[in-house]
């Protein structure tokens, strides 16, 4: 029990000190469309607030009328009366229409109509009321636009409210008699209520716009370091563009010494065998072997390079599926791959020669499997080819069981390892799987990875084989 009194103890605190959000009690009324822009916003939350709280000073006028001085409850005072108090209808009103402007419009035309009726039927032109004409084009002012057609008409409206009951006095016209002298207190009411009337609404407007410029300042802030990233961010571009167009232009540099390295060790290999040294012979063999993959690695990384950079070119020829995943199979198994691992091939029907970049299609598949084959292990890679009229669809099994899901996105990013280990001999350094995927989406492909129940490995790979599609992305 003490603990959970001390639980509920710090929320009733933050309870209790709760205040008041008049701005949220505004909003509450405003549409939502209107919200998110800042300068109608603006304009509907003065609207609100004189609305709100306006018809409380106003009022205060007509009771003093009745209780104070003991003028009858006639028509004029029920008009004035209830022209003031129809002011907190119009909230209600703009929460259920949304038509804020059409409110607008009605709102100050009903404040004219209110300010010269009460001038009207209370002493004509020298009536104490007179002041509060002030007050309508202020409230034009914070509601509407500053240029535009509703604009116009409302200014159009009020010159022409205020012409009529201009053109009565010079006419002559008899207002209803009263005695002003009764007027003289209630005038300064009226002059100290509309005084606190454009206060409230000037101080709350000066409030919107501190609050605006500490906006427009941190506005300005986040748009200074937003420029600032973009220009980062170009500068890495560059860098990287640098980059890859450097590593794809050094193909002969980093090649021609390895080539001599594996020639010599290949010279090497074939005198020790001549003179039947096995121990030099096997030494020698590590260092044609380690070379043979660096040399593949080095082509990889070109190869990365050169797709990074948009320098890899495609070259259409006319073949088949089953020449393509045959000439793979060959291939892999004369490799290191074929030492641990054995490759079985299953085709779908033979279908009619197809123009596409077979050279990349194979160095996809097989980029595939030398990223099966450098994660250890022994076993049979199935390959699984199919075609249609839109598709090409390769499916390779990895037959290492695994405890984790395959991670697609981890799997084929450049130099990351799916076991999250560090690799324990050169070539798990995770390119291949990278490699093939940009192989395939040169041709307009792509590669899904899932597992099995058994928790094996399928990858899939998609190329597109609809007429013209690798003329178009060779063009691209």
């Amino acid at each position: 029990m003490h603990a959970d009194a001390m639980t509920h103890e710090p929320e009733q605190g933050v309870v209790s000190k709760r205040k008041f959000d008049l701005n949220a009690l505004l909003d509450y009324f405003i549409p939502v469309d209107i919200q998110v822009q800042p300068d109608a916003h603006r304009r509907a939350r003065m609207f609100m607030l004189s609305h709100a709280f306006g018809p409380f000073l106003g009022n205060v006028i007509p009771l003093y009328l009745h209780f104070i001085l003991k003028i009858e409850m006639d028509y004029r005072f029920w008009t004035f009366f209830v022209s003031i108090t129809i002011f907190w209808l119009y909230p209600v009103v703009l929460r259920l229409t949304k038509q804020y402007q059409l409110l607008a419009f009605l709102s100050i035309q009903n404040l004219a109509f209110c300010i010269l009726w009460s001038c009207y039927s209370y002493g004509g032109v020298y009536s104490p009321f007179l002041s509060w004409t002030l007050i309508i084009p202020l409230l034009s002012f914070f509601y509407l636009p500053a240029t535009g057609l509703i604009r116009n008409v409302i200014l159009a409206q009020i010159l022409l409210s205020v012409g009529i009951f201009a053109g009565l006095v010079v006419s002559g016209y008899a207002f209803p008699a009263v005695d002003l002298r009764d007027f003289e207190f209630i005038g300064i009411i009226s002059t100290l209520s509309a005084s606190c009337y454009v206060v409230m609404m000037a101080l709350y407007f000066a409030n919107v716009f501190r609050e605006q410029r500490t906006f427009e300042r941190e506005l300005g802030g986040l748009v200074a370091t937003a420029d600032h990233m973009i220009n980062l961010t170009a500068a890495a571009q560059q860098a990287s563009m640098a980059k890859a167009d450097f590593v794809a232009s050094m193909s002969h540099e980093l090649r021609t010494p390895l080539n001599a390295v594996i020639g010599y060790s290949q010279i090497l290999l074939e005198d020790a065998d001549e003179k039947g040294d096995e121990a030099f012979g096997a030494d020698v063999k590590r260092i044609h072997d380690a070379g043979a993959h660096l040399l593949r690695l080095i082509d990889d990384i070109l190869d990365f390079s050169k797709l990074e950079a948009g320098r890899m070119v495609l070259h259409p020829s006319t073949g088949s599926l089953q020449e393509c995943v045959a000439e793979i199979s060959t291939e892999l198994a004369q490799s290191a791959v074929g030492e641990a691992y054995s490759i079985d091939c299953r085709l779908g029907k033979a279908g009619d020669p197809l123009e596409l970049d077979w050279h990349t299609i194979k160095k996809a598949v097989q980029h595939l499997v030398y990223g099966v084959a450098t994660e250890g292990g022994r076993g049979v890679i199935r390959i699984h080819a199919v075609v249609n009229d839109q598709n090409i669809a390769i499916q390779l099994t990895d037959p290492k069981i695994r405890d984790s899901k395959a991670s697609a996105e981890r799997l084929f990013d450049v130099f990351s390892d799916d076991s999250d280990s560090s690799a324990t001999k050169y070539g798990g350094v995770g390119i291949a799987f990278a490699l093939s995927l940009k192989f395939a989406q040169l041709l307009g492909g792509d590669i899904a990875v899932d597992s099995d129940y058994q928790g094996r490995r399928n990858f899939v790979m998609t190329i597109p084989v609809a007429k013209n599609v690798c003329a178009d992305l060779a063009a691209a």
